[in-house]
């Protein structure tokens, strides 16, 4: 069956992955900020016996542009040559993203307009005339929103008549490309207020207060310290009551299995059920609350206006704002991080925004961070807790802006890049897609990443306790000779033979650190794993180390350089290993 081939294209933070996942029934993850896609992403439907494929191009302002989204999009659509072309519009400004559409009229013989958050556009009082949009362009516009999906379905319906039907004579290409940028702006100014009839709008400037007083920076760090007191303060019972289950199912466990010759018992029970019960109630309450509550600031529209205020601190240091927004992505994962560096036009600015992502902690090092803050603080209290974790971030950010500084006046020099950011309308967080997302997508697929090692390695682990080397376990022996090395940074040897061990993925080192130190004898109880000494020079560490293996793959990729891919390796653990020198220099002194 033959597949027909079709593109979305429209200005960044228009929803055209939202249409994307509409139209294909895909789950790409939207995001309420700019450059959230930088790949072109596929997915296939079928109608009516016909088979469609779409292309979600990253999000552009213009075909002619310099950035590396641009460049994509237009070479795209010069070599693959679509049956149809989907300019996805935003109707709470239209004037502003027919301009895009005005350029791509002439690629392709066949286009549809997507009128896409016309639900938005209600609730500010416009009111679009779809059939006069599509007259004016010479092509069908179909309004869309996100809460009827059969605006969408519809949608689908368009497609197919367009690409059944003849194709459309096409505006002479050569003059269409030599309009001046100002000509087709006033021509979609022209086409928008004729078919835009505006009603009363209620007025809510939030941006004033958050972007525009001396109260910014407050708030954005009373949000932080909001998300993690009420991640701390509510994962305690819920790990409480689940490790209690864990106990009382590993309890009728072992009677099911009392036939059973003791060693494999002992196999099954202390190594690999113990290790995925302990990891389990560890790790998952907190990341089941720190995740819906950290999508709905995604979804808000934060991460872009935390942006806009990290572009001064960014720009006294050669880079710019949208390095802040590859900071937000590496909170949810380094890799993705790395690669969504590429909406930074400037080349050099961007390979130190790629160079300092790790420096970022990621999904899979928040449970450690949590789980570290007891130990530090000498009890648990939800308000210090909380406290200790905004000052983790607030250590982050700072180091990165430090370490960039220091790459774009050394080995980095160059032009300072221009910063220009659409700051997208504040949204209401649809929490089914959104609890959905951070608890699939997020919470358990770092569990599952956690367990899918954990379980085996308890086996591992079991096994090897009692391999002995001399009158010690042998990874009690490993350890132990690397104590003198991990002294000196103010840490254990089991805790630096963890990290080492945790190369494959973050997720790991929580659990790999329960289990060396149980030694074979299942996973050891966090609270006598650390002192307040190895548990701040440990939180200290997982901070800013080595970066995972999936993030220094990703760095190849983008640099296809060993030397660059070697760097992203090396200066986040030099800023780790002289942190834990200074603060475990600190704590000599104050003992």
């Amino acid at each position: 069956m033959s597949c027909h081939t079709l593109a979305l294209a429209g200005n960044p933070n228009v929803g055209k992955s939202t249409v994307f996942n509409a139209l294909t029934g895909l789950k790409q993850h939207t995001g309420n900020w700019t450059g959230k896609t930088v790949d072109p992403a596929r997915g296939r439907w079928s109608l009516e016996g016909r088979r469609y494929e779409a292309v979600d191009l990253p999000g552009i302002y213009a075909l002619a542009g310099g950035s590396p989204e641009e460049r994509v999009a237009a070479d795209w659509l010069a070599e693959q040559r679509p049956e149809l072309l989907v300019a996805v519009l935003d109707a709470t400004a239209l004037a502003r993203t027919l301009v895009l559409a005005l350029e791509l009229r002439g690629r392709c013989p066949r286009m549809v307009l997507c009128l896409n958050l016309c639900d938005e556009a209600e609730r500010r009082g416009l009111e679009i005339d779809a059939r006069a949009l599509g007259a004016a362009l010479g092509c069908p516009a179909v309004p869309t929103r996100a809460d009827r999906k059969q605006s969408f379905e519809t949608q689908r319906r368009v497609i197919a008549a367009r690409i059944s039907a003849p194709p459309d004579p096409l505006p002479d290409r050569g003059l269409r490309e030599a309009e001046s940028r100002e000509t087709l702006i006033r021509e979609a100014e022209a086409i928008a207020a004729a078919v835009t009839r505006r009603g009363p709008r209620p007025r809510r400037d939030w941006d004033r207060l958050l972007l525009g007083s001396w109260a910014a920076w407050p708030l954005v760090l009373a949000l932080l310290f909001g998300l993690f007191y009420l991640t701390v303060r509510g994962a305690n019972l819920p790990s409480a009551l689940l490790e209690r289950g864990l106990d009382r199912l590993g309890e009728r466990l072992a009677g099911l299995l009392s036939d059973l010759p003791p060693g494999l018992r002992s196999f099954l029970l202390e190594g690999v059920y113990a290790t995925a019960a302990k990891v389990t109630a560890v790790m998952l309450p907190p990341m089941a609350i720190f995740f819906p509550l950290f999508s709905a600031l995604e979804d808000l529209g934060l991460l872009p206006r935390l942006a806009f205020l990290l572009d001064r601190p960014f720009a006294r240091c050669g880079s710019c704002g949208r390095q802040g927004l590859c900071m937000c992505m590496g909170c949810g994962c380094n890799a993705v991080g790395v690669s969504g560096c590429r909406i930074l036009p400037n080349p050099r600015a961007r390979l130190a925004a790629i160079l300092t992502n790790a420096m970022t902690p990621c999904n899979g090092r928040f449970p450690t961070l949590i789980l570290l803050s007891g130990p530090v603080l000498g009890r648990k209290n939800g308000a210090l807790a909380a406290l200790f974790l905004t000052g983790c971030m607030a250590l982050s950010a700072g180091v990165s802006l430090l370490s960039t500084a220091l790459l774009r006046r050394t080995l980095l020099k160059g032009e300072e890049g221009s910063f220009v950011l659409e700051l997208p309308p504040f949204r209401r967080p649809r929490w089914g897609q959104l609890l959905i997302r951070s608890v699939l997508d997020r919470s358990l697929r770092v569990l599952g990443r956690a367990l899918t090692v954990a379980a085996p390695a308890g086996a591992l682990i079991w096994a090897l306790g009692r391999i002995r080397v001399g009158e010690l376990p042998l990874l009690r022996a490993l350890a132990r000779g690397l104590d003198p090395a991990a002294s000196l940074l103010g840490l254990t040897g089991t805790l630096l033979l963890a990290f080492l061990l945790s190369f494959p993925a973050n997720e790991l080192l929580l659990p790999l650190a329960l289990l060396i130190a149980g030694a074979g004898e299942g996973a050891a109880d966090p609270a006598l794993l650390f002192t307040a000494r190895s548990a701040l020079c440990a939180a200290v560490f997982t901070l800013f180390h080595w970066p995972c293996s999936t993030t220094v793959l990703t760095v190849w990729h983008e640099t296809r350089s060993l030397k660059w891919t070697l760097l992203a390796v090396l200066l986040p653990s030099a800023a780790g290993v002289l942190l834990c020198l200074l603060t475990n220099g600190l704590f000599s002194l104050l003992s």
